[in-house]
């Protein structure tokens, strides 16, 4: 006759079928239950833990290192080179994401061969789990597939400066269903990949700009030229992290003769308020004090400039 344990056993089969009908559930109860089977096999199972826990610390901590490298790298780099150490990262972040969720599921199935579970019905539900996420988690769908896409496509790495469907800021991390960016304010935003419709990459951390200023008398030029870089001076100590760059004010004629002194300058992206709006002001405001004239019809204005101010060389040395 079966003694108290094993009928206990059985009692407990008996549940399991019942609060989740199906063989496989009823199977795996009983191997579980089985006498002696858990102290039999408890030693393969940790063995099998510390196994996949020694695999894993090996390879994230590799593909950090590799990370770390490819990073520094990026960022000691400039042009074409940069964009290729940071699409490394990139791939190396992404490639650690996957890895993470293959050797899990690797250690469940793993587990699951060491109890003595029948595997067919457990790669079988996974076929089925697949069907039912397909049609009934089409949001998640549309990121992981657009996230396949913005990868394949290279359309921004980790590094960038990017506006992601109005949302500024450096990516952190580009995964299959989410990408994160950190914003000026030192925020972490989680985008899902689905529903980016417009990106926008600045190459560089910088937008060029040129403050120019017409003068009526050619004889004010060297005035206004000092003024101008004392004023160039005290911007960039209010706005370190807003200004990237000034050059050397410079004087020029345009093709009617008139005498133009201007300042190239580079600012940070989404602050060109500080060049277009306050730099324009604070400029008029000098003029005013130095009771300098300027042409009817030709005021103190900004423009943007396509040239490459810093990095210059590199942009002649790949065009």
């Amino acid at each position: 006759m079966p003694n108290e344990g094993e009928h206990i056993a059985e009692k407990a089969v008996e549940v399991a079928g019942e609060i989740a009908p199906g063989g496989f559930w009823q199977e795996v109860a009983r191997e579980l239950l089985k006498p002696g089977t858990l102290a039999g096999k408890l030693g393969s199972i940790i063995l099998i833990l510390a196994v996949v826990a020694v695999v894993y610390w090996l390879l994230k901590v590799a593909l950090w290192r590799a990370r770390r490298r490819l990073e520094k790298s990026a960022a000691a780099a400039t042009g074409p080179v940069r964009a290729r150490q940071q699409r490394a990262a990139t791939i190396v972040s992404l490639v650690g994401n996957i890895i993470r969720w293959v050797i899990v599921l690797l250690a469940g199935i793993w587990i699951l061969g060491a109890l003595g579970v029948n595997l067919l019905p457990v790669l079988t539900g996974v076929g089925f789990l697949g069907a039912a996420v397909a049609f009934g988690a089409q949001t998640l769908v549309r990121d992981f597939v657009s996230g396949l896409f913005l990868l394949l496509e290279g359309q921004y790495a980790v590094g960038d400066y990017v506006n992601l469907s109005g949302n500024f800021g450096l990516v952190e991390q580009i995964g299959l269903r989410v990408t994160v960016l950190r914003d000026l304010d030192n925020q972490l935003h989680h985008i899902p990949n689905g529903t980016i419709t417009k990106v926008t990459v600045y190459e560089e951390p910088y937008v060029n700009y040129v403050a120019e200023v017409a003068l009526a008398t050619p004889k004010d030029a060297n005035k206004v030229r000092g003024a101008i870089e004392e004023l160039s001076a005290e911007l960039r100590a209010e706005y370190p992290l807003h200004i990237t760059g000034i050059e050397p004010v410079h004087i020029d004629q345009d093709q009617r003769g008139i005498t133009l002194v201007r300042l190239p300058l580079t600012i940070f992206p989404t602050q060109d308020w500080i060049a277009t709006e306050h730099l324009v002001a604070r400029i008029q405001l000098l003029l005013a004090e130095l009771s300098i004239e300027v042409p009817t019809g030709l005021p103190v204005r900004v423009y943007p400039d396509i040239r490459q101010l810093t990095g210059a060389a590199e942009t002649e040395e790949y065009a």
